[in-house]
Order: structure tokens, then sequence, then C-alpha cells
């Protein structure tokens, strides 16, 4: 009768312990893991958007600048409202940008403005992180009427550094 209460008490204790672990999450722009844009060069979360926009007038622009010296790998990842991983695939819309060049991305295609890559947010809304291979970066982001030019309905997102906004 022992080694079988010994099984018991094991499977129980097993059972219990596993039921206590804190199970993680990953809650979106602050803790989702970091895609490797480039191989062997480190990919940063260089900005957060708040406030992202995507419907059939709607859509949000992200325009970003390289102020570093050598190329850099450059992506914007969109998350819905619900939090949760990333709806976009960084790796398959990172675009290579050449010292002092500036590319736009964009939720989805716009008259009047000039965009070099949509990344395919699902959601009418949510949030972005802005990552590259060097935090060499200058970035705007927007969001605008995609349907009229010029854009009769705009304004400008408040970009944060990461995770911090101004007055942290």
């Amino acid at each position: 009768m022992k080694p079988r209460f010994e099984t018991v008490r094991w499977i129980v204790a097993t059972t219990l312990g596993l039921s206590l672990t804190a199970v993680s999450t990953w809650a979106g722009i602050a803790d989702s893991p970091l895609p490797v844009l480039e191989a062997g060069k480190t990919t940063h979360h260089v900005y957060s958007v708040p406030g992202v926009q995507q419907n059939g007038a709607l859509g949000t622009f992200f325009s970003c600048t390289s102020t570093d010296t050598a190329t850099m790998q450059v992506s914007v990842e969109g998350f819905g409202s619900a939090g949760g991983g990333p709806e976009t695939d960084a790796v398959a819309n990172s675009l290579a940008v050449a010292p002092g060049a500036t590319v736009t991305f964009a939720t989805q295609s716009a008259v009047g403005i000039g965009v070099n890559m949509i990344i395919g947010f699902t959601s009418a809304r949510g949030s972005a992180r802005i990552l590259a291979t060097s935090k060499k970066l200058a970035c705007t982001a927007f969001v605008a009427d995609r349907s009229n030019d010029p854009a009769t309905t705009s304004w400008q997102l408040n970009i944060i550094k990461k995770k911090t906004q101004k007055g942290d």
C-alpha cells in the first residue's frame, strides 16, 4: 500500500504545484517577444504607437527616417485593441533603410500618400510598435482619410519611447 500512497501523493503535489505556477501571457506591445529582423543583429523596440485606426475610410501611416550612418532594418508591428500577440508579421514587413532615407508603412493604401509597405493590420483599432536594428530612427505616425487627396480628415498620433510616455 505504501508505494501506491507515495504515487498518489506525488501526483497531487505535482498537480497542485503546476496549478499554482503563474502562467505568462503576452499583453501586446509591452512584452511580446521581439522578432529577429536581421540575422546577427539585435532588434530594438524603438517606439510604441497607441491609437492605430483602420477601417473603410481611415488608415494609419508610420513614416520613419534613418539618422544612422549604416543601413538598418525597420518594421512596424500591429496589435489589436484586446492586447495579445502581434497581428502582423514584422519580419516579412521589414524594410532595409539606408542612411538618411525615409520609408512609410501603413495599415492600408491611400490616395495621395506614398506607402512603401502595407503591414497587414486586421483590427479596426489597436496599437503598434516600431522596431529597428538601430535606435537611430526618427518617426511620426498619423491617421488619415485614405480615400481623399488631400486627406480631409487626419490627426497626429503620439509616439512614445518604448514604454515611457513624456511626463512619466
